[in-house]
């Protein structure tokens, strides 16, 4: 069943995943594990991968250390990946309950982390304040926000279930409500087997009631590059060679940092800002980036292959691209400006091989200066900004060339002495 399955889900926008419960007795075993899955995804055709690795005294399920831990993840991250389909983490949400489970290895190679929140003995907000104190302990602070995911429940049978339909809609609710409260990007549920049918009308309904948390809001636009190219409106306009602030250093960028221009006046938008960049006031002041954007346009003003002194640090300079965001005060639509940057953002992470959301930084935190200061004053701007940097990242696909055969008599292939 599982096509008209996918069929049926597709339909409504959800992608079909499969559900992993590594034993990994020893090296062997786990990369034996690990091509099984890959096999298992193949077959049935997935979008992706949970991982649910978990070990306590009464169900001792993953029975290895750290090596085994890597001999089942590199193999089954690279696999995933390479084949564009997706893995996430979801396991018990108290790791410090699970003492010696190797909690690091899996949490260094997957992104996504859905624990475990739900019991029929505690409050799902107990849960889950103890499950946030847990995996802060594990997890960078930059990184926590757009990272963590918490696992709901829905399910009707099992020794989860919910006794009857109005408990069910009205625990999912307030689940949804913990999760906008917190100020995390989004979550996921389980479902044993049966779940009330009058659960997709809250999930349809549920955009409304927690704003940008919703469940329509997860999913964004799938695009290949080209596409995601065309759409940013990018304007090449270069500082010219010479110029005492393109100091022309090549650097291969392993990090990406946002910036706000820190400039409401009236007109100061992308393009003024890269005029702005090629003229004397930003040479005496030994300023520049790379990329300026707005809710119409994206200026580049230098190539991603050089250094650009934008961080107030030696190595954010020499090793991140500069992405300054707009905020004039007549500009239009800011929303449209900050969609803009996060695909920006996205798009160059794909295409440079940058991790997301590791791999992008504020000006904040190579310096300390408060910028970028819009983000920064928003409730839960910076990790707003940073989902969307994510689901730009994961709808991007690379760009299918076509296979040109050139004729017999081609001159590309003649000889020439």
């Amino acid at each position: 069943m599982l096509a008209a399955l996918r069929t049926e889900l597709s339909a409504i926008g959800v992608e079909l995943w499969g559900w992993h419960v590594p034993f990994c007795a020893d090296k062997n075993a786990a990369a034996d594990e690990a091509s099984k899955v890959l096999s298992w995804v193949d077959d049935a055709a997935l979008a992706g991968m949970v991982v649910d690795a978990e070990r306590t005294p009464e169900s001792p399920r993953f029975r290895g250390t750290e090596r085994e831990a890597l001999a089942y993840l590199d193999p089954l991250r690279k696999g995933l990946e390479g084949s564009g389909r997706g893995i996430a983490f979801s396991s018990h949400d108290q790791p410090s309950l699970h003492r010696d489970m190797p909690f690091a290895p899996f949490l260094d190679h997957i992104e996504d982390v859905c624990p475990q929140v739900y019991y029929t003995t505690a409050r799902p907000d107990t849960r889950l304040r103890k499950s946030i104190r847990d995996y802060k302990n594990l997890i960078p602070a930059n990184d926590f926000l757009s990272r963590y995911k918490p696992t709901g429940n829905i399910t009707m049978i099992e020794d989860v279930r919910f006794p009857d339909v109005a408990t069910c809609l009205s625990a999912t609710s307030k689940f949804f409500d913990l999760v906008a409260s917190n100020g995390f990007a989004s979550c996921s549920f389980w479902c044993a087997d049966t779940a009330p049918e009058e659960i997709w009308q809250l999930f349809s309904d549920t955009p409304a009631s927690v704003g940008n948390f919703g469940i329509a809001s997860f999913r964004g636009e799938t695009m290949n590059l080209d596409a995601a190219q065309l759409k940013l409106n990018i304007v090449q306009d270069y500082v010219p060679v010479g110029n005492s602030n393109r100091p022309g250093t090549r650097m291969t960028a392993t990090s990406i940092t946002i910036h706000n221009t820190d400039n409401e006046s009236p007109g100061a938008n992308a393009a003024a800002h890269a005029r702005y960049m090629k003229g004397p006031d930003a040479q005496k002041r030994q300023v520049s980036w790379h990329f300026t954007v707005d809710d119409k346009y994206v200026y580049q003003s230098l190539p991603t292959n050089e250094v650009a002194w934008h961080a107030g640090a030696r190595q954010g300079n020499e090793t991140s691209i500069g992405i300054e965001i707009c905020m004039n005060s007549d500009m239009r639509d800011p929303d449209a400006c900050y969609d803009r940057a996060a695909l920006l953002t996205a798009w160059l992470a794909y295409r440079l091989g940058i991790h997301v959301p590791s791999g992008v930084y504020q000006h904040h935190d190579w310096s300390g200066k408060n910028c970028p200061r819009v983000l920064r004053a928003k409730p839960d701007g910076w990790s707003n900004f940073l989902a969307k940097v994510q689901r730009s990242f994961k709808n991007l696909s690379p760009v299918d060339a076509p296979v040109i055969s050139p004729p017999i008599d081609d001159h590309h292939d003649e000889l020439v002495s």
